[in-house]
């Protein structure tokens, strides 16, 4: 099985942020994705995977096409 490169967009109160990873799927890849971002703020993971857990409507992860 290969890698698939994923596009997410993440919108926060303050700002967009695109990110791109590879992965097995799309949930892989917002994993990631949120861990990333996580990093980046300097804060813990689960605050952002709570923030995009899907129960709002603040993220778009997409297969990115060549």
């Amino acid at each position: 099985m290969k890698k698939i490169l994923w596009k997410g967009l993440f919108n926060y109160s303050c700002g967009l942020e695109r990110l791109f990873a590879y992965s097995y799927s799309k949930e892989q890849a917002r994993i990631v994705m949120c861990r990333r971002l996580a990093k980046n703020h300097e804060v813990h993971p689960s605050i952002v995977l709570g923030m995009f857990d899907g129960s709002k409507d603040n993220f778009i992860i997409e297969e990115e096409k060549k």
